[in-house]
């Protein structure tokens, strides 16, 4: 191989190893290996922001954080305060007024101890009512919702970080002690945790109404449809799809498969493509976020041309996909979709029969997917910093997050034609939204299949002019298409 050919920044190591001797499959290896860490430094960021989104999930959605910080945070300033009682002397002059004697601090500060403890005892119970409740009223999907809220986490903080404050004090003093500022901090503690407990009374009666679940549900379904679209920019990507299959045709694939069951919470794909560009080879990525893996199902497909030596390379592609026992919306827009359609479904059974909050589910879809109507969404093939197709991934596109609600929502509804009509106003709504031919015909097809449901029930005359009335202004919106669907009449 010419070393002229080479690029800037393997031309030098290029020549060594050719000078030594290497053949040209060394060469081509090493600048694989150089264009995948340029790669990789690109894109590092991005693996870096994932694992720190996974982590902060984790931390949100648990209960333990928050008031072990404030606990800690209690016990430090407990030893910071009184040195700071025991070694400024000026202090005493400018607190004279609340100074007392160790006896009536030592009893001022157990009595806020045990009525504090006691409080955090049914923050903490208030609190397992409240999943309970949330749980069988709208489903186990939505309790991530509750889970999430800080003002329930930092009101027991509060509690218990008063508490042991106070107990750390308490045991801190000496006989020769004129306590004073500790008193003072250990009543002003005791007010803010009272608050906290009136904050989180009101705000625990707020997050059991449904359309405040669902108001938070939608807007973190638009946060995660937000990143999506701003994943365009990060890293190059398109939809050539006829590139990349032209680079792996004729190539028997090395598959990988999971070892590990479990939901597929994250993947690192520039890790994926640095490995590809390194190992010079094409992947093909089988699964995403929010898949169910058992062990032995297919994650990657390797199309390399030395199948041999890729095979006992592969340990580190699994790095690159983490599991866990649930789904988590890091990587998964589609986890919200699913608890909103747990809350539509259990509002439509006949034993609660509720269409008012499904079409509250329905709104706050629409108002989501709406921002990203007219936006681009990534590419499902991933580039190496030569522009080059490397990884083909399975990726949420603008029809499978239509499908994803409109589907269940529809069969959940059948019969109710409040509902049916709300998802077609839905569906009129997102149209005025964009011009892009492919997700018109989309979202004319969903609207489609809501007429074709509707027709086959048995439903009133006047309630059938409602719907069509709605659904012609659906099929104008979409009329530019060949065959938007079937336009009823105007009977």
């Amino acid at each position: 191989m010419n070393c002229r050919i080479l690029n800037n920044q393997t031309t030098a190591a290029a020549a060594t190893i050719k000078l030594a001797g290497a053949g040209p499959r060394q060469v081509s290896r090493l600048i694989a290996a150089e264009r995948g860490a340029s790669f990789l430094s690109k894109g590092n960021w991005l693996m870096i922001k994932n694992y720190i989104s996974t982590l902060r999930e984790k931390l949100q959605v648990s209960i333990w954080p928050i008031p072990m910080v404030l606990c800690v945070y209690g016990f430090i300033l407990a030893f910071l305060l009184l040195w700071v009682e025991r070694n400024v002397p000026a202090l005493d002059s400018a607190l004279h007024f609340v100074s007392m004697s160790v006896t009536s601090a030592r009893q001022v500060l157990a009595a806020i101890a045990t009525s504090v403890l006691s409080i955090g005892g049914v923050v903490f119970s208030m609190t397992m009512v409240a999943l309970t409740l949330t749980s069988g009223q709208y489903g186990p999907k939505v309790l991530r919702q509750f889970l999430s809220d800080r003002l329930s986490k930092i009101s027991l903080g509060l509690f218990l970080g008063t508490s042991i404050y106070c107990l750390v004090t308490l045991s801190g003093y000496g006989d020769t002690d004129q306590p004073n500022i500790t008193v003072m901090v250990a009543l002003l503690l005791t007010i803010l945790a009272l608050a906290g407990f009136i904050g989180f009374i009101h705000n625990t009666a707020t997050d059991l109404q449904a359309d405040q679940i669902i108001q938070r549900i939608g807007g973190d379904l638009q946060r995660l449809l937000d990143q999506l679209v701003e994943e365009e920019n990060l890293v190059g990507r398109n939809d050539d799809l006829l590139a990349w299959r032209r680079a792996a045709r004729g190539i028997r694939p090395v598959v990988v498969a999971a070892r590990s069951n479990g939901y597929l919470q994250t993947i690192d794909y520039s890790s994926l493509v640095a490995w590809s560009v390194e190992h010079d080879c094409r992947l093909q990525v089988r699964v995403r976020g929010g898949d169910f893996l058992l062990a032995g199902t297919t994650l990657v497909k390797i199309y390399g041309s030395d199948a041999q030596a890729l095979a006992g390379k592969l340990d580190s592609l699994h790095h690159c996909f983490m599991t866990g026992p649930m789904r988590t919306p890091v990587q998964d827009p589609e986890y919200p979709i699913t608890q909103l359609n747990q809350v539509a479904a259990r509002a439509l059974s006949p034993g609660i029969n509720d269409p008012g909050t499904a079409i509250t589910c329905v709104d706050w879809f629409s108002m989501a997917l709406g921002r990203i109507a007219d936006r681009d969404l990534p590419g499902k093939v991933f580039l190496d910093g030569e522009q080059g197709s490397r990884v083909l991934a399975r990726y949420t596109d603008f029809d499978g997050i239509l499908k994803a609600f409109y589907a269940p929502a529809r069969q959940f509804s059948r019969g109710n034609i409040p509902v049916l009509i709300a998802l077609v106003d839905s569906l009129y709504r997102l149209a005025q939204l964009t011009t892009r031919q492919p997700r018109l015909a989309a979202i004319a097809r969903e609207g489609g299949l809501v007429y074709e449901e509707v027709e086959r029930g048995d439903h009133l005359p006047d309630d059938l002019r409602d719907f069509r009335q709605r659904y012609r202004k659906l099929m104008t919106v979409t009329g530019r298409l060949e065959q938007p669907g079937p336009v009823p009449g105007n009977d």
